[in-house]
């Protein structure tokens, strides 16, 4: 007869996280209080961040097109390079999200 042992060792439940496990009431709230006690990010939030950072590439990039074309900047270095960093965020953005619902769909045809 096998056993199966941990990798790490278990850290015992604190009393302090029993209490608020009864306080709450439903699954979004139970998983803030463990990202609270466990400093981890859940998925969502790393989604929305990443997100955030392609929009604000992108906005930086906007921003270094239009200072040139006005002629606040000579940097065309700058601009071309804000330009390309925002280029390959959208292009791997695109394909994450099509690789994503690509793998989704072949989940939903498996049979059961």
């Amino acid at each position: 007869m096998a056993f199966i042992t941990p990798m790490e060792a278990m850290k015992p439940m604190e009393f302090k996280t029993m209490e608020l496990m009864k306080s709450v009431t439903s699954i979004d709230e139970i998983q803030k209080v463990n990202n609270k006690n466990t400093g981890s990010v859940s998925f969502e939030d790393q989604l929305f961040s990443a997100v955030q950072k392609v929009r604000d590439l992108e906005d930086a990039s906007n921003k270094a097109s239009y200072d040139l074309a006005v002629g606040n900047t000579d940097d065309t270095t700058a601009v071309m390079l804000a330009a390309t960093k925002a280029e390959t965020a959208i292009q791997l953005t695109t394909q994450i999200t099509t690789r994503a619902v690509n793998a989704y769909k072949e989940i939903m045809q498996m049979n059961i």
